[in-house]
């Protein structure tokens, strides 16, 4: 983390997973309750199945994708769980929130997102990504989107980025 406050979602210091090219995988949160911040941050994983994972990936072009958990692994609060992109440079970008059953839960998955994303700006910019998306995911409600288009335009009008409000992350 730089001293202003800003981050860089890049640091090689930063990944703890290697690439995945799986054409399905999950992305769960991490242990709310373990002693170690490692066993608290996020994580990719194709063990159990679809229905226990937070987010699930579909990666049909079977692309080297990145994860890279940010909550747990950046000393600042109230950032989104993680970002994942494409291992190629202008390639796609995405921020993941992953959110249990809670009653407002979508009002502070979007704020963690957009914290998360005015702290990277400048990382951002200087990578030049072509596709740059945001996506909160519930398990418990997997497609909750379209009740909330304010909120999610409000956001893109906000952040420059796209916000999905479903469990599936479509990687193109």
């Amino acid at each position: 983390m730089k001293q202003d406050g800003a981050i860089d979602i890049f640091d090689p210091e930063l990944l703890v997973e290697e690439p995945r090219s799986e054409v399905l995988f999950g992305i769960n949160d991490g242990d709310s309750n373990a002693t170690t911040k490692e066993l608290r941050r996020a994580y990719t994983t194709t063990t159990i199945g679809a229905d226990s994972w937070n987010a699930i990936v579909h990666n049909a072009s079977r692309r080297s994708l990145q994860f890279v958990p940010v909550d747990h692994n950046i000393e600042m609060d109230a950032l989104c769980d993680g970002i994942l992109y494409e291992c190629v440079a202008n390639a796609q970008l995405v921020f993941i929130e992953l959110k249990g059953g809670r009653k407002d839960w979508i009002q502070q998955g979007v704020e963690q997102l957009r914290r998360t994303i005015n702290a990277s700006k400048g990382s951002i910019r200087s990578i030049g990504f072509t596709r740059c998306e945001a996506y909160l995911c519930n398990s418990r409600h997997p497609h909750f989107a379209y009740s909330h288009k304010e909120v999610m335009q409000r956001f893109r009008n906000e952040t420059s980025v796209r916000l999905y409000i479903q469990q599936v992350i479509a990687v193109v």
